[in-house]
């Protein structure tokens, strides 16, 4: 898609608040967690909703910039445990 060369630069020069993301995104786990029963459910949902950012913005991430997403997420939720 058009927009993946600027995503990795948005995220490259450091706009992106990571820990405000995964603070929201410890919110909405859990939320589905009192939500919804199955695992399977919650990231199902949870991947909808990303599709959806992606179709709505026309963009997605290129699988060598989502590597370095989770990698940083992974990291950070080490720190915080």
């Amino acid at each position: 898609m058009s927009e993946e060369k600027d995503l990795e630069k948005i995220f490259t020069d450091n706009h992106v608040d990571l820990d405000m993301a995964l603070s929201a995104a410890d919110k909405v786990t859990e939320f589905l967690d009192k939500s919804l029963r199955e695992p399977f459910e919650r990231y199902m949902v949870a991947r909808l909703v990303s599709i959806l950012y992606e179709e709505t913005l026309e963009c997605s991430l290129k699988p060598e910039l989502e590597t370095r997403i989770r990698n940083l997420a992974n990291q950070k939720s080490k720190s915080h445990t």
